[in-house]
């Protein structure tokens, strides 16, 4: 006889419609099969003083031609227990565990609806409409926010983990996902993401192998929320480690202000540094008035796109236009005046910058009798009448920019550096490279040679990373540089920063 904590689930008779558990769940129908068991709607026979609807559960079964190995049963277990501890309108309720002979379940609230992924399946890939996009993230912002809390991680979420029912709340399933991928990282690289099916929405840090923490539940939580706003996954569905390699460009989706776009960008980074931030304050930035959990839209009004778009009235159309045509002439009546006074105002910009400005007709062409004089500076041009003297200084300065390393912990991949710069200056690249000092190239930290790099347009921000290589026994704190320089520009300054890196956590842990 095979023993108990290794047995072979395919040797028991499966579970059919009619069977009855515990002499008190009748099974009525199958409601589909996973990967640890399949769900039934059960009548619970100690309900039957409850209204009718109240009367039904869903029961989770071991699956009977699954693995009943002491590993799985644990996993199931801390699942559970995982669960119910959490009580929350927008979380799955469970109820109890059991076993009737060799058939171990537990039973949960019984939903009616769909999952979010076939919600979405059913817009794509026009996004959905956006008041209702905003109920959604912000209900399912406020259950991840709650079991956080509390410590707990999903680790697996992603729109097949969340159901809408047909009331139009949302629960959020699975919770435990975190503890079932690290039993089933021991026996292959991803066999916990193929059950979850949630490689799309997983960090990078969980698809290379390290343990689920918050952060990770923050990037499902805005690769969704890019979905339902965008009505398409941020990276095209690809793994975070893939779009990271590629630098797969992120497009900002309509109707965004400046700061949700910078709540999405952070929740979406690619690095633990990058959205170490907790989910209700990241949900205070993206969505004003923080999370909510009190809305409820029926599940048909749902998956109506987000096709047309607020149109304005008539009249407020009108008095816009009329508005804009006053505007307009206003402005002429302004900058033809200013352009007078711009020719008998006395010379105050630098010599070079006067003669091309004498050299010129006021339409700003060359005069045929006029001699240009020769520009003090390469970089030197016409000022046109009417532009602002400070801005175009501004564009010819060389690039200002201040940068800022983040602190790097004993267990972070990458050091992160910001660099801010000034949005009127024209050119926007810059060089970067590594520099030894105390800490090891090649041991510490991957250097890098002299790469271009270029702030995005219209962006005042930008982030570099470097690779930080695990050292188990860094005895005391080290350090790299940073060097950044601007390209074509052999006299601009130069700017080092210091990346620290700490004393290996080992060694922390032993004083």
């Amino acid at each position: 006889m095979p023993d108990r904590d290794t047995q072979d689930c395919g040797s028991l008779a499966p579970l059919a419609v009619g069977q009855v558990l515990r002499d008190r769940y009748v099974l009525q129908a199958r409601l589909g099969t996973g990967g640890t068991g399949a769900v039934f709607k059960a009548l619970d026979r100690f309900r039957a003083t409850l209204p009718e609807a109240s009367q039904y559960v869903a029961v989770n079964i071991l699956h009977a031609r699954g693995d009943c190995s002491a590993e799985t049963v644990a996993n199931v277990c801390r699942e559970f227990h995982g669960a119910q501890v959490l009580s929350h309108r927008n979380i799955v309720n469970v109820y109890e565990m059991d076993r009737d002979g060799d058939v171990i379940f537990f039973t949960m609230e019984l939903l009616d609806g769909e999952p979010l992924s076939s919600v979405l399946e059913r817009l794509r890939p026009r996004p959905m409409r956006r008041s209702l996009a905003w109920e959604l993230i912000g209900e399912l912002g406020a259950g991840i926010a709650h079991a956080h809390a509390r410590g707990i991680v999903h680790g697996g979420l992603s729109p097949r983990s969340i159901f809408i029912t047909s009331d139009g709340e949302l629960r959020i399933l699975n919770f435990g996902a975190a503890h079932r991928f690290m039993a089933a990282q021991s026996r292959s690289d991803h066999a916990g993401f193929a059950a979850t099916d949630a490689p799309a929405y997983a960090s990078c840090e969980q698809l290379e192998g390290r343990r689920a923490d918050p952060r990770d539940d923050l990037y499902a939580l805005a690769c969704i929320g890019y979905e339902l706003l965008a009505g398409t996954h941020p990276f095209g569905s690809r793994p975070a480690t893939l779009a990271r390699d590629y630098r797969v460009p992120l497009a900002r989706p309509d109707g965004l202000t400046g700061r949700q776009w910078r709540a999405l960008q952070k929740g979406l980074s690619w690095h633990r540094g990058g959205r170490s931030i907790g989910v209700r304050l990241w949900m205070q930035r993206l969505i004003k008035g923080g999370v909510r959990e009190d809305s409820a839209t029926p599940l048909q009004e749902l998956t109506q796109p987000d096709d047309v778009r607020p149109k304005i009235p008539w009249q407020a159309a009108a008095l816009f236009l009329v508005m804009t045509l006053t505007t307009a002439v206003v402005l002429a009546h302004f900058r033809s005046a200013f352009a007078v006074k711009a020719i008998d105002a006395p010379a105050t910009l630098p010599l070079a910058a006067n003669r091309n400005l004498a050299a010129a007709t006021p339409d700003g062409e060359p005069r045929s009798d006029a001699v240009a004089a020769p520009a003090t500076d390469a970089t030197s041009k016409p000022v046109r009448y009417g532009e602002s003297r400070t801005k175009a200084a501004l564009k010819s300065m060389p690039l200002t920019i201040s940068v800022e390393p983040t602190p790097v912990k004993s267990d972070d991949h990458f050091a992160e550096i910001r660099l801010h710069r000034n949005l009127l200056q024209k050119n926007g690249s810059f060089t970067w490279w590594t520099e030894p000092a105390t800490a090891k190239p090649g041991v510490d930290y991957v250097p890098e040679a002299v790469a271009i790099q270029t702030f995005p347009s219209g962006y005042r921000a930008t982030r570099l990373y470097v690779r930080i290589l695990p050292r188990p026994m860094r005895s005391q704190r080290s350090y790299f540089y940073v060097a950044i320089a601007q390209p074509g520009r052999p006299h601009s300054p130069l700017i080092r920063r210091q990346v620290w890196l700490p004393q290996s956590s080992s060694l922390q842990a032993r004083r």
